[in-house]
C-alpha cells in the first residue's frame, strides 16, 4: 500500500540521485523539476488501541491473558481508568490513592501550570487494586517489577508492558501511513486519525464534554481534546443526553 509519505519520499530520493548524477557530470537537468511531492501521512507515532467490542478486540484479548492479580492486568485497568502519561504511571501508587479517587500532579503540569488531577477509581480498577497480593517488599507502587520493586523509569515500564501485549498475542498492525506498529502503553491514552480509541476517546463515547476531558487528562486548553470529541460514538453520546435531565426538570 502507498501512501502520500511513500511518494514524498520516493520524490526525494529521486532528487537527491539527480543532484548527485549532475555534480559528477553524468547527468544534466532534472526530470522532477515540475512533480510536486505529495504530502506527508499525518501519524502520531503510536498504534492506538480499538474500543471495546470490536474487530479483534486487543484490550479484551489482554485481559483474558491476564488475570486479576497480577501486575500486568493492574497495569492496563490503571491505564483505561485515570488516563496517566507513561512517565507518572510508573510512580503513582497507595500514596496517591485517597477516598475512592487518584490525586497526582502529573511531571508535565508540574514544569508548566502545577494542575493537580483528580481521578474518581472506576469499578474496573477497584477491582483490580482489590485483587493484587499483598507484597512483602516496601512499595508504594501501583506496579511493580517481578521483584516487587517500583520500575526504575517509564521506560522499562513501557519496555516491560510491550513485553507482555507480546505474551498476550498482541500482533502488530499496519497503519494507514504503510508503517507496522506494535501496541504499546501510550496507545492506551493516545487516539489515532484512523478511527482508534482510547482511554481519553472512552470518555468521549460515554458523553463526556469538553471541559470533563480536560478535567481528567491534564490537557490545557479544549483544542487538545477536541478530537477525541469529533470521534466520539455518536450512538453511546445520544443514549447519553437521553438519559440527562433537562434543565428545570425535576
Amino acid at each position: 500500500m502507498q501512501t502520500g509519505g511513500d511518494a514524498t519520499r520516493l520524490v526525494g530520493t529521486l532528487r537527491a540521485l539527480i543532484k548527485f548524477a549532475n555534480d559528477t557530470g553524468e547527468h544534466k537537468g532534472d526530470p522532477t523539476a515540475g512533480v510536486k511531492a505529495g504530502k506527508m501521512d499525518k501519524s502520531d507515532g503510536f498504534l492506538a488501541w480499538p474500543p471495546e467490542g470490536e474487530g479483534d478486540d486487543p484490550i479484551a484479548k489482554y485481559r483474558a491473558h491476564y488475570a486479576l492479580g497480577t501486575v500486568p492486568r493492574l497495569a492496563i485497568e490503571l491505564a483505561l481508568n485515570i488516563a496517566a502519561r507513561r512517565e507518572d504511571m510508573h510512580v503513582i501508587g497507595r500514596q496517591h490513592h485517597k477516598n475512592g479517587a487518584i490525586t497526582w500532579r502529573p511531571s508535565k503540569t508540574s514544569r508548566s501550570t502545577g494542575r493537580v488531577l483528580t481521578i474518581d477509581v472506576l469499578p474496573e480498577l477497584q477491582q483490580a487494586l482489590d485483587a493484587m497480593p499483598a507484597s512483602n517488599v516496601i512499595s508504594t507502587a501501583f506496579l511493580t517489577t517481578g521483584r516487587g520493586r517500583p520500575f526504575a523509569s517509564a521506560a522499562a515500564l513501557g519496555n516491560a508492558f510491550a513485553d507482555w501485549c507480546i505474551a498476550a498475542g498482541l500482533k502488530p498492525v499496519l497503519c494507514p501511513d504503510g508503517k507496522m506498529r506494535s501496541y504499546r502503553l501510550h496507545g492506551l491514552r493516545t487516539v489515532v486519525r484512523d478511527g482508534g480509541k482510547a482511554s481519553l476517546q472512552r470518555l468521549a463515547d460515554r458523553g463526556a464534554t469538553g471541559p470533563e476531558l480536560l478535567e481528567w487528562s491534564g490537557h490545557k486548553n479544549l483544542s487538545e481534546v477536541q478530537p477525541y470529541i469529533e470521534k466520539a460514538d455518536g450512538k453511546k453520546r445520544m443514549k447519553n443526553a437521553v438519559a440527562k435531565p433537562l434543565a428545570g426538570s425535576k
